[in-house]
């Protein structure tokens, strides 16, 4: 069974300096969980995302169908002349800037369900209570090499920056 050492923090400022002080110590943090996106602990725990990319793609994507579609529904499909108004103008921007962005959003949001594989009928993992209210945590995993003086001292610095509880499981 995988063991854990967690941190809990009622403060969001106190939680990335905690991070820097395990890095210093060469404790790898596997995991931290917030309520809210903290700029300071995404910058500390450095984590990189392909997301824009990805986000780019699908607005890219988004473009090329929704002009397709209606440059083949007013020019080929369904061509009308009306008061000698050309069949592809200008009145495409709006729809197509609308549609860019409905395409991109929902498209992104799949993406992000799939990727952090949630959906109907996943299992919420909840390593602390008051995850999702107002605690902080610092999950850090406790390898086999560990031993319990490593343990102790990971959990002094954690206490020492500021956690409320230093639990293990």
């Amino acid at each position: 069974m995988e063991k854990n050492i967690i941190g809990i923090y009622n403060d969001e400022m106190l939680v990335a300096p905690a991070i820097n002080q395990l890095r210093d110590k060469n404790v790898e943090v596997q995991d931290v969980y917030t309520p809210f996106p903290v700029f300071e602990i995404i910058e500390a725990m450095k984590l990189k995302t392909r997301f824009p990319y990805f986000a780019f793609a699908f607005g890219v994507i988004g473009f090329s169908l929704t002009f397709w579609f209606m440059y083949w529904t007013a020019v080929e499909s369904y061509p009308l002349n009306i008061g000698g108004k050309p069949s592809l103008s200008l009145s495409f921007v709006v729809i197509l800037f609308v549609m860019v962005i409905n395409i991109t959003v929902i498209s992104s949001l799949i993406a992000f369900f799939i990727r952090v594989k949630k959906g109907p009928g996943s299992k919420a993992k909840y390593v602390a209570d008051g995850i999702n209210d107002d605690k902080f945590v610092v999950l850090i995993n406790k390898t086999k090499t560990m031993t319990d003086d490593d343990s102790a001292k990971i959990s002094e610095i954690l206490r020492d920056s500021g956690a409320v509880d230093v639990q293990e499981n």
